[in-house]
């Protein structure tokens, strides 16, 4: 890339930033006007413009819903689906502010199931690690588990190596103030994480991840191999951490939320390391790909799907290059 195209590169997100900034403190603004049962409609509102303003987005993002779910086999349900997604994106900005102005009535009438996996996981005191989809309140379940009393520290990207560091700065900060863990609100990607990750859980506290991001471990996700991040398998075999599978998903209003934890994955430490993290990486997803079938317009990362089964079969067919 020349100069000239950096500059051009460089402003565009400048821009791209003033205007997310400006919807963010507008939104806030709004949530002080309005009822949170309107606040909660505006993300569906935007979700279906831009999905109906938007063909081509929304035939490709019909088609990856068919690749991975093809016993849907109603179109308008598969619109449907690509509709809620759309708007899914927008409401996590959304779920701060409601969670800011009506907390006490959100965590009031917040559903909570199965909890009793989680205290399970804490009581072998060799700390937890919290994994699930991008979905639903993904945005804030970090801030509500902390209000229930299970605070635990993400891994979050730092500001300054995005492309729009104040608006994540802003997002982050203020995420951070609605509830986390006060001894350490989160680990930063690529700052030499792994010692301190190593030395958290050691001393039996709870580390928080997704998993369904892109990476180098290959998972059969929805029926096809995906590249996905396997560090949190790494993390558990290291230290013989739990893994518990939890979801943070929305309901018919601002205050119809679920909070359930799903599975309780022990780690054997004493087994070859490579078929652990793998067999460790297939029940995480496998639990993790039934949360989306339960509730697939909530899942954020539809618009990634065909990178990640792409990459995968890159790295699939760099390995046999190897081999022959």
């Amino acid at each position: 890339m020349d100069v000239e195209d950096r500059t051009k590169s460089q402003l565009t997100f400048r821009l791209m930033e003033s205007a997310f900034m400006a919807s963010f403190y507008f939104i806030k603004a709004l949530s002080y006007l309005l009822p949170p049962a309107i606040i909660y409609r505006i993300p569906k509102a935007i979700g279906a413009i831009v999905f109906y303003a938007r063909p081509g987005m929304r035939r490709r993002l019909e088609a990856k819903i068919s690749d991975a779910m093809p016993e849907i086999t109603d179109p308008r349900e598969v619109s449907r689906i690509g509709r809620q997604a759309c708007g899914s994106v927008f409401l996590p900005l959304f779920d701060l502010f409601i969670l800011t102005r009506h907390g006490e009535r959100y965590m009031r009438e917040l559903r909570v199931e199965r909890m009793e996996i989680l205290e399970q996981a804490d009581a072998e005191g060799r700390g937890v690690i919290l994994t699930g989809p991008h979905i639903g309140g993904i945005g804030i379940i970090h801030a509500v588990m902390a209000r229930l009393g299970k605070p635990y520290t993400p891994i979050v990207f730092n500001p300054k190596d995005t492309v729009m560091p104040r608006y994540v700065e802003t997002m982050e900060f203020y995420g951070g103030m609605l509830g986390c863990d006060v001894e350490e609100p989160a680990f930063f990607v690529g700052e030499d994480i792994i010692p301190k990750i190593r030395e958290h859980l050691s001393a039996g506290k709870r580390l928080g991840l997704t998993f369904d991001v892109d990476g180098n471990g290959i998972v059969e996700f929805f029926g096809r191999p995906a590249a996905l991040a396997s560090g949190l398998a790494h993390f558990s075999y290291d230290t013989g951490t739990p893994v518990v599978t939890f979801r943070l998903q929305h309901g018919k209003g601002p205050f119809d939320n679920l909070i359930k934890f799903q599975g309780l994955i022990f780690c054997d430490t004493s087994a070859e390391r490579r078929s652990e993290v793998a067999r460790i990486m297939r029940e995480v997803v496998a639990y993790g790909e039934e949360t989306i079938r339960e509730v697939p317009g909530q899942w954020l990362c539809w618009f990634g799907l065909w990178q990640m089964w792409d990459k995968a079969r890159e790295i699939m067919e760099q390995k046999d290059r190897k081999k022959g």
